[in-house]
């Protein structure tokens, strides 16, 4: 399938699937290497979320350097995020998550659990942690989630297709019309 000189804008809610949709066209809003980029939390955790620590087995959780409770997160974004509370139960969690079938759930991030957290939706020019975020990957748009720590806000999530309602749409458009 060729693309041609169009651009196209993914919908889907499958991440993955919208990156291979992605590839198969030369402009896409946001490519598909930007949405491997957001899904890989290892690529974008190191600069701009909280303190973490990764582990892929249940024994692991034991070293983990802070206090409990945690956020308990898939090293790849599959929306198995989970909050726990003690080292039993993030066990349990990792343990689940190693007998899946599915290969990208067995590697886990463990981040403090932050006093809040706030979604925004970011498109390309924006200011701030969402818009340094989205230049840093190569996205267009997407829905960061800032979590709230002592020493400022940091991105515990980014959603590299998120829903898009009217009011996003707009924005989207609006971005897109002045980068062209």
């Amino acid at each position: 399938m060729e693309g041609g000189d169009s651009t196209v804008l993914v919908r889907t809610r499958n991440q993955y699937l919208g990156a291979v949709y992605a590839s198969l066209f030369r402009r896409s809003i946001n490519p598909s290497h930007a949405i491997y980029n957001a899904l890989n939390r290892l690529y974008w955790l190191p600069k701009y979320g909280p303190h973490f620590f990764v582990f892929s087995d249940e024994e692991a959780v034991e070293k983990v350097d802070f206090k409990p409770p945690w956020l308990l997160a898939t090293v790849w974004r599959l929306g198995l995020d989970v909050l726990v509370t003690s080292v039993e139960g993030a066990k349990s969690v990792v343990e689940h998550r190693n007998y899946m079938r599915n290969p990208l759930a067995k590697a886990s991030v463990a981040m403090p659990k932050p006093r809040g957290v706030r979604k925004v939706f970011a498109v390309s020019g924006m200011d701030g942690i969402a818009g340094e975020v989205l230049r840093a990957l190569g996205l267009k748009y997407a829905e960061v989630a800032l979590g709230l720590y002592d020493d400022g806000e940091r991105v515990v999530d980014v959603d590299p297709i998120p829903e898009l309602d009217e009011a996003r749409a707009r924005l989207l458009a609006d971005a897109a019309l002045e980068e062209a």
